[in-house]
C-alpha cells in the first residue's frame, strides 16, 4: 500500500511537470515523457482497483484518470491505440491477433442517462439531500447490456440563454463495478440500468437546472470511454 502511495506520488508529481510546461501541450518532444507518465499511471489504476473497495480506493483511482487526462488530454493517443468508442478487449497472449467479434458483440457501444434520473431525499428531512443516477449501457444493436468498469458522475451548473450551457460543476463522483458484488447492488433489472444513490458535496437549492454527465471507463483503458448527459431539475418534477 506504501508503495503504490509514492508511485501515485510520482504519477502526480510528473502531471505537475507536464501541466507547468503548458497545457496546451505543443512540442512533439515532450509525447515520449508524457506517455511513459501516462503507462505509470496506467499501471498505478490497476494496482489500485484491488485494494478492498472504499473512499481511499475510489480517490486513488479517479486522481490517476484525472493524471492521465492531464497528461495527454482528450485528443492524444498513443500510436498503437484507437480512437474513443467502444470497449476493446485486451490482446491475447502470444499474439497480436484482434479478439473475434463475437468477443466484444454485445459489449457497451454507447450509454445512457435514464429518463428517472433526479433528485432525492435520502434522510428523510425536508429537500432533497443527493441525486439517484441511473445509467444505461447500450450494444452496438441498440439494446441495453450490462458493462464491467467504472463510472463518473459529474454535476454541472446549466446557464440557459448562453452559447456555453456548462457552468460550474457541483458534484462529483466515482463508482466501480468490477465484481459481481457490486452488479448485484447496483443494477436494476427491471429498469435494466445501473442505479447510483449519490449524496450532494454541497446542497443544491431545489429547481436549480443542472447537467448530469456520466462517463464510462472500461477495465482495459481510458481512451474507450462512452459519455452521456442529461438536463434535470433539481427538486420537485412538474
Amino acid at each position: 500500500m506504501q508503495r503504490l502511495k509514492r508511485a501515485a506520488g510520482m504519477a502526480l508529481a510528473a502531471a505537475a511537470l507536464a501541466a507547468a510546461a503548458g497545457c496546451e501541450f505543443t512540442r512533439p518532444d515532450d509525447y515520449p515523457q508524457r506517455l511513459m507518465a501516462a503507462d505509470l499511471a496506467d499501471a498505478l489504476r490497476e494496482e489500485a482497483l484491488k485494494l478492498p473497495d472504499g473512499g481511499q480506493r475510489e480517490r486513488l483511482v479517479t486522481g490517476l484518470i484525472q493524471v492521465r487526462e492531464l497528461l495527454l488530454g482528450e485528443s492524444v493517443l498513443k500510436v498503437e491505440e484507437s480512437a474513443s468508442g467502444g470497449p476493446r478487449l485486451p490482446t491475447p497472449e502470444g499474439g497480436a491477433a484482434p479478439a473475434p467479434p463475437w468477443a466484444t458483440m454485445f459489449a457497451p457501444a454507447s450509454l445512457v442517462i435514464g429518463f428517472f434520473t433526479r433528485s432525492r431525499d435520502f434522510d428523510g428531512q425536508p429537500g432533497d439531500d443527493g441525486l439517484e443516477v441511473r445509467l444505461q449501457p447500450l450494444d452496438q444493436f441498440g439494446d441495453p447490456t450490462k458493462a464491467v468498469g467504472s463510472f463518473r458522475v459529474e454535476v454541472f451548473q446549466c446557464r440557459l440563454r448562453t452559447s456555453e450551457r456548462k457552468g460550474g460543476r457541483l458534484g462529483h463522483w466515482f463508482v466501480s463495478v468490477l465484481d459481481l458484488e457490486s452488479q448485484r447492488k447496483y443494477y436494476d433489472d427491471v429498469d435494466r440500468s445501473y442505479v447510483f444513490p449519490l449524496l450532494w458535496e454541497a446542497p443544491i437549492e431545489a429547481g436549480t437546472m443542472v447537467i448530469v454527465q456520466a462517463t464510462y471507463y472500461p477495465p482495459g483503458g481510458f481512451e474507450e470511454k462512452l459519455f452521456a448527459q442529461r438536463v434535470i431539475k433539481i427538486g420537485p418534477q412538474e
